[in-house]
């Protein structure tokens, strides 16, 4: 007898990889019948993950209509097989299958689109971590304001946009025409995050994007400062103490120290 897991994994390989050694161990009067029978099982793998993936990216489907979109995520499972015991994580490659696919490498919007979509799914599930209130800052003694380090929410993302994917994705949520793709000159920096139960977006000013990088790759707020007071000749501190009330009124802050 067959061990059970052997049979299992055969199996799995059949459903994954169209290895049809199975077909053997399978019960049926010819190889037509068992062949249907097995191909129940890898059909509905394939069309259960490309309808998540019509789920996860909705407005690119939208985009591209349904017949390419099913193209390009066949090609997708077929080079990523999944991994993921919550199959919400499936999707998290597509925006780099795209940009290097060769179906879709001629058109970047497509790419963008989705990692646009992504980092908006992203938002939504991030952890309910408390943001930080702009009391706690309030009580912050002056002389430690120099070395104050802050760590973005776990809702935030920042993403550097070269098409016109926000039109885009807000034509889809309005049910309107969405526009033709376009690129942005110059690109948009934009924000991403949730407050409450609801993601918001919004472009970033030049001089806030350089603030915000510098803030989530761990910058003391003194230098902060120095990278605002290159652009600013004048109020360079004013301008980055209203930046970091308006993120912390938005809730993109999750916490701070001082750097020792």
């Amino acid at each position: 007898m067959i061990p059970l897991a052997s049979t299992q994994e055969s199996f799995q390989r059949y459903v994954l990889e169209g290895d049809a050694a199975i077909a053997a161990a399978i019960a049926g009067p010819d190889d037509t019948f068992r062949k249907t029978r097995l191909g129940i099982y890898r059909d509905a793998y394939w069309l259960r993950l490309v309808e998540v993936l019509g789920n996860d990216f909705e407005t690119l489907k939208a985009f591209v209509g349904d017949e390419i979109f099913d193209a390009l995520a066949r090609a997708y499972i077929e080079a990523n097989a999944s991994t993921f015991r919550n199959v919400r994580w499936f999707g998290g490659r597509f925006a780099d299958f795209l940009r290097d696919h060769e179906a879709s490498r001629g058109r970047p919007v497509l790419a963008e689109l989705a990692g646009f979509e992504w980092a908006l799914g992203l938002a939504f599930d991030a952890p309910d971590e408390a943001a930080l209130e702009v009391q706690s800052l309030a009580a912050v003694p002056g002389e430690d304001w120099p070395g104050l380090v802050f760590r973005g929410h776990p809702s935030l993302h920042v993403l550097r946009l070269h098409w016109n994917v926000a039109e885009i994705w807000r034509a889809a949520r309005d049910g309107v025409a969405p526009p033709a793709a376009s690129t942005l000159e110059p690109p948009a920096t934009t924000a991403i995050w949730r407050r409450q139960l609801d993601t918001y977006f919004r472009p970033l000013a030049e001089d806030e994007a350089r603030m915000l990088e510098a803030v989530l790759r761990g910058a003391a707020f003194s230098e902060v400062c120095a990278i605002l007071a290159a652009r600013h000749e004048a109020g360079a501190a004013q301008r980055a103490a209203q930046l970091l009330r308006n993120w912390v009124e938005e809730g993109w802050l999750g916490s701070y120290r001082v750097m020792e």
